[in-house]
């Protein structure tokens, strides 16, 4: 008898790990990010482009852009090789603040390298320019 109890505080257990993994990966599958943008600690989600609607932040980010990924990325942004296409929904659906969090430390094992020496100003101005490509 002793045991039910413990029994029954396992079972629940379980099933609410079971059901918290599957709205996390519910949550996941519906947003369709890139697995390794999706990575990005939960409070860079919410982290705000200063420069979100700024026309002009738009124009420095593409210069950026031009300087720093287009080789990889290619100059249209659709990507080269193992680059990725900037311009998917995988990468366009991912928030401004998961594209910095990313931007900021890359992910050498695919080829992207970090980002965290350029100026946070830049990283944003970047950052427009991609959301700008929607």
């Amino acid at each position: 008898m002793k045991s039910l109890p413990i029994l029954i505080c396992l079972t629940l257990t379980i099933n609410f790990a079971l059901a918290a993994a599957a709205q996390n990966r519910e949550s996941k599958l519906v947003r369709d990010v890139l697995p390794a943008i999706a990575k990005a600690p939960a409070e860079a989600l919410a982290w705000k482009n200063p420069y979100e609607g700024q026309p002009d932040a738009v124009l420095a980010g593409e210069k950026l852009f031009r300087q720093h990924c287009a080789e990889c990325h290619g100059e249209d942004a659709r990507g080269r090789g193992r680059a990725a296409n900037l311009r998917s929904p995988s990468v366009q659906n991912a928030t401004p603040g998961e594209l910095a969090w990313f931007l900021r430390n890359g992910n050498l094992r695919k080829g992207m390298p970090s980002w965290s020496g350029l100026p946070v100003q830049r990283q944003w101005q970047i950052v427009t320019y991609l959301k700008s490509l929607h």
